[in-house]
């Protein structure tokens, strides 16, 4: 295989470029258009350069991209004053339209954004079209100054191909006999025998850890034949951090309402790591599955920061040799 043609084809898909797009927000005040985030200004100075949606319940702004980006990186700066209009909101990114596309995974949560300032997220090549921000549980104004949104197009993307995924588990504590492995035995049974329970404590968690870093595409969950309200709020996390036990990770999906004994499917758009979490936090309870299949597949171009060029090269000739 010629080496030049395969390092320009991989220059040209691994090097982030600024993503373009069309923006929208939940409402917005006279002359503070959504469009003022995205206009390449980096003024923070207010009216002719920042947006500003009226004061309303759980405000948001979206970017919608021009198709389906892996993005990596945003950056996001924050009006002269009132500052603490970015404490708490999350950046959401996926390619569902529900509740506005704040239901998408999430990628961060701002917090402090100095007055003026410009702040850096990154989001690991989360993959999506809609890159939102919100802020829930307040009535509140939303204000950005500028966001810039940093990617590449997946050159592999398909969303119907993946294969099911092996790893080993644990959870935060073991009741009895039952065990974080029962989870991924195979055993599709919602039966006592055949499913994980922990011990009734704050915050408990499930977690996979997957022999190496996949994009993963859907997570079946199988609840058990009964107290099947022990799911409801589960969030699900997918990412390569064990910070606070993997817990901290972008969030893929929160579960709700999976009938006694069945399962529920839950889209997690290739969402990329080797840590997949299922995590029920402000609660004291048990956490209980029955059985969680999780599916997805390798990213041909993922590499450790250590190495730039050669790791891809090495890679595409596995793949096309």
């Amino acid at each position: 295989i010629p080496v030049v043609p395969i390092m320009y084809f991989l220059m040209h898909q691994v090097i982030d470029v600024p993503l373009r797009g069309a923006a929208v927000q939940s409402s917005t005040l006279p002359g503070w258009s959504a469009g003022h985030t995205i206009d390449g200004s980096c003024s923070s100075g207010g009216l002719d350069s920042c947006s500003h949606t009226g004061q309303m319940d759980n405000p948001w702004w979206r970017l919608h991209l021009d198709g389906v980006y892996r993005v990596s990186v945003i950056e996001i700066t924050n009006m002269y004053l009132t500052r603490k209009w970015l404490d708490g909101v999350e950046i959401h990114i996926g390619n569902s339209l529900v509740n506005n596309g704040n239901d998408n995974p999430r990628c961060a949560i701002i917090h402090d954004v100095p007055d003026g300032l410009t702040q850096t997220v990154h989001c690991w090549g989360m993959e999506g079209m809609y890159v939102n921000f919100y802020k829930p549980f307040n009535t509140t104004y939303l204000m950005l100054c500028e966001v810039k949104v940093y990617g590449g197009r997946n050159p592999f993307y398909q969303s119907n191909i993946a294969v099911p995924l092996r790893g080993a588990a644990v959870q935060s504590s073991t009741a009895k006999g039952w065990t974080a492995g029962r989870a991924i035995d195979g055993s599709c049974s919602s039966g006592t025998d055949s499913c994980t329970h922990t011990s009734e404590m704050d915050n408990p968690w499930w977690r996979l850890q997957l022999d190496g870093v996949y994009r993963v595409s859907v997570i079946e969950i199988t609840n058990r034949i009964t107290s099947r309200d022990r799911l409801d709020g589960v969030e699900i996390h997918i990412g390569n951090s064990l910070v606070n036990n993997g817990n901290d990770n972008p969030r893929c999906a929160i579960i709700h309402d999976v009938p006694d004994g069945l399962t529920q499917t839950v889209h997690c758009w290739g969402m990329e790591g080797m840590y997949v979490n299922f995590y029920k936090p402000f609660n004291t309870t048990v956490l209980t599955l029955c059985e969680v299949k999780v599916y997805g597949g390798r990213n041909p171009f993922y590499q450790s920061k250590s190495s730039l060029v050669w790791g891809w090269v090495y890679e595409c000739d596995i793949w096309l040799g």
